[in-house]
Parts: C-alpha cells; sequence; structure tokens
C-alpha cells in the first residue's frame, strides 16, 4: 500500500487520498462533514429523555408557562402524562404535571384526564385526591364532550376540597349539562363553601341557582293583659 493511504482517520477521510484531483475540493468537503459530532435534538431529545428535566422544573415551579414547557421538551404532554402515572414520582411534582396539561388541549389530553377522573373519583388516598383536584380544574378547562361528566362524577368523592374543585371544573366547562349537573349536586351539598361555589359557577353559567325557602315569619305575641 503506498505511504499517502496509509492515514488515520474516518473511512471518508482516508478515500480523500485516493480521489482523483478535479474530486479534491468536494472529498474535503464531505471530510470535513463527517467530522461533526451529532446536533442533539432541541427540547430535550427523545420523550423519555424529556421527564428529568420536567420532573426537576416542576420541583420548583407550580404553574409553569407554554413556552417554559416546550423549551423544556420540544412535544412536553407525552413525558407529562408518564411522570403523572408514575407512582414512584412525589404526589406534588404528579399533581403539578397533570394541572400544566391544561396548556396542551389534545384529544390525547382529554382522554388521559377524563380516564384519571374517571378511574380515581371516589379514591380516599391523599395524593390521589391532590392530582383529582389538578385534573378537574385542567379537564374543566379544555372540556370536550365528556369533561361534564367524568368531572360530576367527582362529586361522590367524600374530600369536599375535591368536591369544590370538580364544581369549578364544571363551570369551567361550559357545557350544555354543566348546570343541571351543578344543581343535581347544590340540592344535596352539605359543605358550605362547596355549596357557595357551585352557586358562582352557576351564575358564571347564567343560572339563577334556587332560593332557599324562607321561613314564615314569627308571630308577635300580644302583650299579656293583667286582670285586676
Amino acid at each position: 500500500m503506498p505511504p499517502g493511504d496509509r492515514v488515520a482517520g474516518t473511512i471518508p477521510q482516508r478515500l480523500c487520498y485516493r480521489l482523483p484531483v478535479p474530486l479534491t475540493y468536494l472529498a474535503i468537503a464531505v471530510c470535513a462533514l463527517a467530522a461533526v459530532p451529532p446536533t442533539p435534538a432541541s427540547g430535550g431529545g427523545k420523550t423519555g429523555d424529556a421527564r428529568p428535566q420536567l420532573a426537576a422544573y416542576l420541583a420548583s415551579h407550580d404553574v409553569p408557562t407554554l413556552a417554559e414547557l416546550r423549551g423544556l421538551a420540544s412535544a412536553p404532554d407525552k413525558p407529562l402524562m408518564a411522570i403523572a402515572e408514575d407512582v414512584r414520582a412525589e404526589g406534588l411534582i404528579r399533581a403539578r404535571a397533570v394541572a400544566a396539561l391544561r396548556l396542551l388541549p389534545s384529544p390525547a389530553v382529554q382522554g388521559f384526564l377524563g380516564k384519571l377522573v374517571r378511574t380515581k373519583a371516589k379514591s380516599n388516598d391523599a395524593t390521589e385526591r391532590l392530582i383529582l383536584r389538578r385534573a378537574a380544574v385542567a379537564l374543566g378547562w379544555i372540556s370536550g364532550p365528556r369533561a361534564a361528566a367524568d368531572l360530576a362524577l367527582l362529586f361522590d368523592n367524600a374530600d369536599p376540597e375535591v368536591r369544590l374543585d370538580a364544581a369549578i371544573g364544571l363551570g369551567l366547562t361550559r357545557a350544555e349539562d354543566a348546570p343541571a349537573l351543578l344543581q343535581r349536586q347544590l340540592a344535596v351539598e352539605s359543605v358550605p363553601r362547596v355549596h357557595d361555589q357551585i352557586e358562582r359557577q352557576l351564575r358564571v353559567l347564567g343560572q339563577v341557582p334556587p332560593e332557599p325557602e324562607k321561613a314564615p315569619p314569627r308571630k308577635e305575641r300580644e302583650p299579656m293583659r293583667g286582670g285586676f
């Protein structure tokens, strides 16, 4: 082998020494491109690569913006849903991931939130209830064909805070069946702050809540007459 062929380097670089002179400049360009390392994908690369970045960010940011999420992942919805489902993750981070999904409306996100609400509606676990509360507002914000019916399931939860956020979510949906679902819960709700929130959402939806029955006026007693 001629000395000129015994050159270390990549295959394209070795070929540079064997090409005819007219192709020298083209060969140099090819060799230069071959030596450039690949550039990592923007937004964290693959979905699996974005999860640690998003989780670390959510650990210190309660309400991220869409721009911040897209700066960490080009398609943040899938890693956020993965974080929300990860029972090994911290509960607060899972809840924040669910809340952030409201910024990423899509059929996939609607389906995820709806399924979460349906399967965990009656949960008595503190972490799951926190996640349910965030899911109620996120699903109400995004809405969808069956969002109101799914959110009404949360009225069966024993935690009044879950029921309160369910009322907020129903109001956010602006769905046609939302007023009827709110009215039905209003008739049986025993916690004052939840009752007040339901009335507030009914006003937002242009519905007037039923007036409570007024007690009949008390009759004044006639003064007793003393006899002498």
